[in-house]
């Protein structure tokens, strides 16, 4: 008798120590996400994109988790573009969207690499200055001179799509915090890898919100939004949105989460990258909000915004045209005024200092930016804007 309960005892202990039964791992967590977030992926071996087929035992994953790589982007709803600044941010308009998930880093050269061996990339364009495919030493870099159908080809091999330009603000914003750039109020310095001398490392500066690096800085990144008016959204058109800054601009507004830019989606350039994202649950539209016939979200209180048509051409020069290392936008349809260009000794030092050979400023107004691109001749671009070219030149 004794011996009998001896073996039942052994047994039970058996029992407890067997394995949990198949089935797979457990999908990871967004506090998991986070936390492997917190160190650039090695450029020898960046994270493979989580595949779609789990093991059939295994329970589908919570509609908040985002595979290895990526951040999980709450949904809700902010106010999109900005007040007084331009016609292409205004109006400004109440925006909702669902969860989804964002790459923790813009896409990196050894990962567009690894999508080109395996058949579903063509190569990067390398035959610009700054362009990083071309280089040995900057796996770690952001891909750059990458055309629009490049950066959705990684993405589609990746099982993930480019953002939308709202879900790209919404993410640099932090949502309803409404940050004018992405890590806050404060001015760019120290924060971001701009007014530098070619990309950096990714992850080179502190995350922003949600645990995602380089919303700001180092290369401007595809959308894959149509450009067009606000507040709805464009259904087609010539010229793909692209947000975020880069590596080369030298003032501080070109950081701005509400400035928008644009290319054609067979253009590419430098200073432009990519960045990845995967819908959760598209259906589950966040509190303060209603679902729109067709897909989406609608801010309650808001109407349904309009399906607009996208306009000829720029209204507004892209603000690319502010480096020479980046391509000259499309020009602009001419205004009424004409072309003026005065002195403006303002701006001297800045020359000197950055166009040493070209220390003299003007300023060149009127007309539209292909008409003060033509009238400026052999002066470089110091800044534009609506409007206007400040420009350095020889004497």
């Amino acid at each position: 008798m004794r011996r009998r309960a001896l073996v039942l005892l052994v047994a039970a202990a058996a029992c407890s120590k067997a394995p949990p039964p198949s089935g797979g791992p457990a999908p990871a967590t967004s506090a998991a996400t986070s936390a492997a977030a917190t160190a650039p992926p090695s450029a020898a071996a960046p994270p493979a994109p989580a595949s779609s087929a789990a093991p059939a035992a295994a329970a589908p994953p919570p509609v908040d988790a985002c595979p290895a790589g990526m951040q999980h982007v709450p949904g809700g709803v902010f106010w999109m573009g900005s007040l007084g600044v331009n016609d292409e941010e205004s109006p400004r308009h109440r925006v909702a969207l669902p969860a989804y998930c964002l790459d923790t880093y813009e896409v990196t050269v050894a990962r567009y690499r690894a999508c080109v061996q395996a058949g579903a990339c063509q190569a990067a364009h390398p035959d610009k200055a700054w362009c990083n495919a071309s280089t040995t030493d900057k796996d770690d870099h952001p891909v750059n001179c990458v055309d629009w159908h490049q950066a959705a080809s990684l993405c589609k091999h990746e099982g993930k799509r480019l953002p939308t330009e709202r879900e790209w603000e919404y993410a640099a914003r932090a949502g309803a915090e409404q940050r004018p750039f992405p890590w806050g109020a404060d001015p760019p310095d120290g924060r971001s890898c701009y007014s530098h001398a070619g990309t950096c490392k990714v992850g080179s500066y502190p995350a922003t919100a949600y645990g995602l690096f380089d919303l700001g800085g180092n290369v401007w990144e595809w959308t894959d939004s149509w450009f067009g008016t606000y507040p709805g959204p464009s259904d087609a058109g010539t010229l793909k949105v692209y947000r975020g800054g880069s590596f080369s601009r030298r003032f501080p507004k070109w950081m701005r989460n509400a400035l928008r830019n644009r290319y054609r989606p067979d253009e590419w350039g430098a200073h432009l990258g990519a960045r990845c994202a995967r819908d959760l649950d598209p259906g589950a539209c966040p509190e303060g909000s209603l679902p729109l016939e067709g897909g989406g979200c609608r801010a309650t209180g808001e109407p349904e915004p309009p399906r607009r048509a996208p306009p000829a051409g720029p209204t507004t020069p892209h603000a690319s045209a502010t480096a020479t290392r980046e391509p000259a936008p499309p020009a602009a349809a001419p205004e009424s005024s004409p072309v003026s260009i005065t002195r403006d000794p303002r701006f001297d030092e800045d020359c000197r200092r950055y166009k040493p050979r070209r220390p003299v400023a003007y300023l060149v107004k009127g007309g539209g930016f292909g008409d003060r691109q033509k009238a400026k001749g052999a002066c470089e671009n110091r800044d534009v804007g609506v409007g206007f070219n400040s420009v350095c030149c020889a004497q």
